[in-house]
Formats: structure tokens, C-alpha cells, sequence
């Protein structure tokens, strides 16, 4: 085997075990197919996700079952403020609510007080700057800290657009930032498993 091959083997190994630890990994995840990892260790996906960046009506059911999965993990009165911002910051830029609930639980596990090491804060853990450019004042209000997931988001998915698909480029943007992944075509492995996670989670709203 060459060097090249065994690279690409290697890491395709670390991708699949990786799946194996972290508190918000689940049994259910998958990965890209081998053949879109570069020998550059760059992951550039063949697949679509099949979810729709918008949904176009946003209809009692869709509430419903955000707040029923939001419920899973908050208690009843926290579930429905974060559900009803998430609702009305998704009509308003046009984003797909059930992806903003999925990356919300992902980040924060819908914990309005979260704050990681690195200074991200809240629901969508944002950082500072993304806070500023969002028009976020305070980063620990689940309104607040919501229409900046969502604004965020918005930019991410337009960013994106004309990409083999736009929601898993905008997700691994929202984690690695957009401009090394606009650079790149592609994202790491630690990337893809985060990008599995929440298309998982997504798919259990």
C-alpha cells in the first residue's frame, strides 16, 4: 500500500472510531463514503443530506414536534420559549426551524446558560464576534441568542448555496468557520462527525 493510500486508510479509521466517544455521538451515525476523503485529509461530500435548507409553512405540526423533541431535555415552561423563538427567528430569515432545533441541541443541549471554554455562548453557542454581527446584546437571552443562531445560520446557507449541498457545507462553516471551508471545497473528519450528529438529530424531530 502507498503512503498516500495508507493515509487516507488511516484517517477513514479515525473517522469511525471517533464516532465512538462524546456525549452528543449517536449509534446512528454515518459518514461520508471513503471516496470523498482527499489524500490531503480534506472530506468533500458525495452525498446529499436530503434536507431542505427553508421550510415554506411553518405549521402547527412542525411546533409540535419541536417542542415534543425540546421537551425530551427542558423543562415544560424553557421548552416553550425556546421553541416559540426558534418558530418565529426561522419564519423571519427564512431557515429551516427543525435544522435550528437540531443544532441547538447539538451545541448547547438547549441550555441557555451554556459557555464553553473557548467563549461561546448560550443556545447556539455564538461567539463574541458572531454576536456582534448578528446584532446579538445578550448572548444568555433565548431570544436574543436565537435570532443570532438564526441569522448566523441564514448567512452560512446563502454562503453556500450553489454547493453540492448547502446544509452540510453551512453546518461544518458553523463549526469551522465558512472561509477555510469555502478554501478547502471540503472539512475535516472531526467536522463530518459533527455534521452527522446534528443531520441525526434532525431526523429524530
Amino acid at each position: 500500500m502507498d503512503p498516500t493510500a495508507a493515509g487516507v486508510a488511516l484517517l477513514f479509521v479515525f473517522v469511525i472510531f471517533s464516532s465512538l466517544g462524546g456525549s452528543h455521538q449517536t449509534s446512528t451515525t454515518t459518514f461520508p463514503p471513503i471516496s470523498s476523503i482527499s489524500s490531503d485529509g480534506i472530506i468533500r461530500p458525495t452525498t446529499v443530506s436530503s434536507i431542505e435548507p427553508k421550510v415554506e409553512i411553518v405549521d402547527d405540526k412542525i411546533r409540535h414536534d419541536i417542542l415534543q423533541f425540546i421537551l425530551r431535555f427542558r423543562q415544560p415552561a424553557q421548552a416553550a420559549e425556546v421553541t416559540d423563538a426558534i418558530i418565529k427567528h426561522s419564519r423571519a430569515n427564512g431557515v429551516n426551524p427543525k435544522l435550528v432545533t437540531a443544532l441547538m441541541r447539538r451545541e448547547s443541549g438547549f441550555n441557555p446558560r451554556a459557555l464553553s471554554s473557548s467563549g461561546a455562548v448560550g443556545l447556539g453557542q455564538l461567539l463574541p464576534a458572531t454576536c456582534k454581527t448578528t446584532g446579538v446584546t445578550d448572548p444568555f437571552d433565548i431570544d436574543d441568542n436565537t435570532k443570532g443562531t438564526v441569522r448566523y445560520m441564514k448567512y452560512l446557507l446563502d454562503k453556500f448555496k450553489d454547493y453540492s449541498d448547502p446544509v452540510m457545507f453551512a453546518l461544518a462553516g458553523y463549526l469551522e468557520g465558512p472561509n477555510g471551508i469555502e478554501r478547502k471545497k471540503g472539512y475535516s473528519a472531526k467536522t463530518a462527525g459533527y455534521v452527522q450528529d446534528i443531520l441525526t438529530l434532525y431526523r429524530k424531530i
